[in-house]
């Protein structure tokens, strides 16, 4: 099979990508298609740079295919300093495909997290595995801090979340996904120019419910089986609360900077996930 070019590859990339969506925070994405049965979709595969005043964290490292152009702009964003840290959610090829790469750009590299048995899948990387539990705090310098947290909506056990507290940024991994819109059904190009590195406050309209459940169905797998969505998003909203969330950012899907307006619709995503 041949791989793409990076020409290739910066064709999927939004041209407003990156760009900074918090302090110290900048979002990073490819766009990938979805080729279903009559139609193809696209959805955001998003890493997420993370800086203080000494060092740096990348949130997922993205998918494989997309490696030329990741360590294109992790060489522009970090000016040629070493990435310190990567934190990957959860051991799915978007999350953690580019392990193997990143240690070998940066041999130093901490790569922290729950990472039991991530040394199955890339035995070369055990060197620079170090466990984290939510609680965890990760120092980047400055007064920036990175925390691990407890993700309340989950794929796998080993998923977590994390949080930056100077920004006010929760990163969800697989919480708060949805396709790109408008409606699946719709005879319009799900993918819409201009639209990959918008904020959910710049979209031109809200997200569609249809594209929050097409994704919770296929991501969260249990969620086909579970209707107690109330409970699972009851929590989240505590935990926002808690936290003072100011912007949820998801692996997969447009950055959310209006959290409770988007809540909702996440919710009855998963509502009519369980429904299919």
């Amino acid at each position: 099979m041949e791989l793409p070019t990076t020409e290739q590859l910066v064709e999927t990339m939004s041209s407003d990508l990156p760009r900074s969506v918090a302090d110290g925070v900048t979002w990073m994405s490819s766009c990938l298609p979805f080729h279903l049965a009559d139609r193809v979709i696209h959805g955001h595969n998003s890493t997420f740079l993370v800086r203080g005043a000494s060092s740096s964290l990348l949130v997922d490292t993205g998918n494989p295919s997309s490696w030329p152009i990741i360590s294109q702009k992790l060489d522009e964003l970090l000016d040629g300093e070493p990435l310190t840290y990567v934190f990957p959610t959860h051991p799915e090829l978007p999350h953690t495909g580019n392990l193997p790469r990143l240690v070998q750009k940066y041999p130093e590299i901490q790569i922290v997290g729950d990472v039991r048995d991530y040394h199955l899948f890339y035995p070369q990387i055990e060197p620079n595995l170090h466990a984290r539990v939510p609680g965890d705090r990760i120092d980047l310098g400055g007064g920036y801090e990175f925390v691990v947290v407890e993700a309340l909506i989950r794929d796998l056990p080993n998923t977590q979340w994390g949080f930056v507290p100077e920004a006010g940024v929760l990163f969800t991994a697989d919480g708060f996904c949805y396709m790109h819109r408008p409606e699946l059904d719709d005879e319009d190009p799900v993918h819409l120019p201009g639209e990959c590195g918008l904020v959910t406050t710049e979209l031109s309209g809200p997200i569609a419910v249809e594209n929050a459940a097409f994704f919770t169905g296929s991501a969260l797998y249990w969620a086909r089986f579970c209707n107690d969505a109330d409970q699972v998003y009851d929590r989240v909203l505590r935990l926002i609360d808690d936290l003072d969330v100011r912007t949820v950012a998801p692996t997969h899907g447009n950055v959310i900077t209006n959290v409770r307006d988007v809540e909702p619709i996440i919710r009855a995503g998963h509502q009519r996930a369980y429904r299919y």
